[in-house]
């Protein structure tokens, strides 16, 4: 058992992170600790195996101190855990020795080890990659190898810090498989940090907190009936449970649930079968002229090693000025890689890219000009983190490019403002105290503050709250209706489904499809197709249309299919 008492932390410069915390975990148990960005979810957890060390309180883990600190060797091979970012956690030269790494040092049997190791490689889909270093991974590739090293362990407690935050619908599906799997194999109790509703629902128990306080702690289906308190502290419910509230008749569901697409289809179903409402067809964006295209793009990694391995091949596409293109596909597909090509970071080795119908290689032109009209967000912001204070390196990006000191100040405090970290607030803080989402938003500020005609971001949502994403979609739209191109690399097919205007899908460094949002999420092959999932009302209008119901089927957001149900099931008296 973990058990916490009276547990307080500050950060340095009188920064409270945790208040009074009193917990106990359960051997054997599966726990889901949620909350808004900087609510010291990632300061408990370090807390628990003394990676921090706290003011005041105590912690024993199965009657060892780990604060005031007593055996943490002990503790550390009793805890293990896997850190928002997997680079910090890397550090063998190929995938099978990062396997072995941490059995060799706990001198785990030569036999064992062998099983351990190729049982790891075979579950988290990692074979193929055994000789290959974890460097040249992508990033799903890597978090699915942490969390892969850590497990190996076979840890008694088994942290993870936003896990699938990285990975395609199906590596996550795999990874909340895999918890199970431990609980009823080794009876691992598993602590899982996460910002989705739809894993949160799966623990056993729920812990959320806010401003460093535990304000609930229950069974998912008493946490998540209190969806007005959780939306104003940045949380959201399921998604079953979002369509389900303003509707009659549904009491039989338990609202704090998630039940699957397909028993939430069933319940609908009956309301809608005899309706001969028929769907009308959805008009396409307007076609716009190219921003930034590509022409049979090629790029191979480790040309001439025994590691070699094509990272695009043949690569195609157009992203319309003025454009919101989201660049989806499973990991390991190619995004990041061509999104490193579209500013220069990358040189393909054959193909080209245009800029406004100028090939960006061209002699004579300078790769700074290049870098600064198309503005690169990394899927690890701590990368671009370098500066004393936040003030500081937001601002290093502007004054690199020569603008005068009174528009660098403008500059900074508008970047600030709109990824909603007040400069009088987070100015002086240093960036690399922050917490994941925090970091996340320096970064996306440093670029903005360079006023870039073209914006990429890898994962731009990967790791915030569903507060701090809601904001960040609203900074998008406004970029977007100034002018500015922007290019999302994101697995979230909610993002993908409310902001696009157009998708690009890979597979294997190939393309696969390209279109209108609409038209390419509402395609009934593309699940087969990208190896992804469509967003959830998508699914579930799919899902009613295969019982018979006449319903619209591109339909792709919530709050389209939210109204388009209201026509038919009336909210409850009273909450007109």
């Amino acid at each position: 058992m973990i058990r916490v008492r009276n547990l307080s932390f500050t950060h340095p410069g009188n920064i409270p992170a945790l208040r009074h915390i009193n917990l106990d975990i359960i051997p054997g148990e599966r726990l889901a600790l949620i909350g808004a960005n900087g609510s010291g979810k990632t300061t408990l957890a370090r807390c628990f195996n003394g990676l921090e060390s706290p003011q005041s309180g105590r912690i024993d883990v199965d009657d060892l101190a780990a604060y005031p600190p007593g055996d943490l060797f002990e503790i550390r091979k009793r805890i293990g855990m896997v850190f928002q970012n997997p680079d910090d956690q890397l550090v063998a030269t190929t995938v099978e020795s990062e396997l072995a790494f941490g059995l060799e040092n706990l001198a785990i049997a030569p036999e064992e080890m062998h099983f351990r190791v190729e049982e790891a490689l075979s579950q988290f889909h990692l074979e193929i990659y055994r000789h290959h270093p974890p460097n040249r991974l992508s990033g799903g590739e890597k978090q699915r190898l942490a969390i892969a090293a850590a497990m190996i362990l076979r840890p008694r407690y088994l942290i993870l810090d936003e896990p699938t935050a990285l990975l395609d619908p199906q590596g996550r599906a795999e990874i909340l498989a895999l918890l199970d799997d431990l609980k009823d194999r080794f009876g691992t109790t598993t602590i899982h940090i996460t910002q989705l509703p739809a894993e949160a629902v799966q623990a056993d128990r729920i812990i959320v907190l806010h401003q460093g306080c535990v304000i609930y702690d229950a069974a998912p289906t008493v946490v998540f009936q209190n969806g007005a308190k959780l939306r104003e502290i940045g949380l959201e419910v399921p998604f079953s449970q979002s369509v389900l509230t303003p509707l009659k008749n549904f009491k039989d569901i338990a609202l704090g649930s998630d039940p699957p697409i397909e028993i939430l289809a069933e319940a609908l179903a009956p309301g809608l079968a005899t309706t001969t409402r028929e769907s009308n067809p959805s008009t396409p964006p307007p076609s716009l002229p190219a921003k930034l295209s590509t022409q049979a793009l090629e790029h191979i990694y480790d040309q001439g090693l025994p590691s070699q391995r094509t990272g695009l091949d043949k690569i195609s596409v157009e992203i319309p000025r003025g454009g919101i293109v989201a660049l989806v596909g499973p990991s390991g597909s190619g995004k990041t890689t061509l999104a490193q090509h579209l500013n220069a970071l990358l040189k393909p080795h054959r193909g080209r890219i245009l800029l406004n119908g100028q090939d960006i290689w061209t002699a004579g032109i300078e790769m700074s000009n290049i870098r600064r009209r198309v503005g690169l967000v990394f899927q690890f912001p701590e990368l671009q983190l370098f500066e004393e204070t936040v003030d500081m390196d937001v601002a290093f990006g502007p004054k690199n490019l020569g603008f005068s000191a009174a528009r660098i100040d403008e500059q900074v405090s508008k970047a600030l403002t709109a990824v909603a970290l007040p400069q009088k607030d987070f100015g002086h803080r240093s960036p690399l105290a922050l917490s994941g989402g925090e970091k996340r938003r320096v970064a996306l500020a440093g670029i903005l503050a360079m006023d870039p005609e073209v914006l990429v971001l890898d994962e731009p949502t990967a790791g915030l709250d569903p507060g701090a994403s809601r904001n960040l979609r609203v900074v998008f739209q406004q970029l977007n209706q100034r002018g500015t191109t922007l290019v999302l690399i994101t697995h979230d097919m909610d993002l993908v489904a409310q902001l696009a205007t157009h998708i690009v899908v890979l597979s294997a460094g190939r393309l696969v499809l390209q279109g209108p949002a609409r038209a390419v999420l509402s395609n009934p092959n593309f699940p087969q197709v990208g190896g992804l999932e469509p967003p959830p009302p998508v699914q579930l209008m799919h899902a009613l249309a295969t019982r018979g119901c006449a319903v619209p089927t591109d339909l792709i957001t919530q709050d389209e299919v939210t109204d388009f149900l209201a026509t038919f099931y009336k909210p409850p008296e009273g909450d007109l």
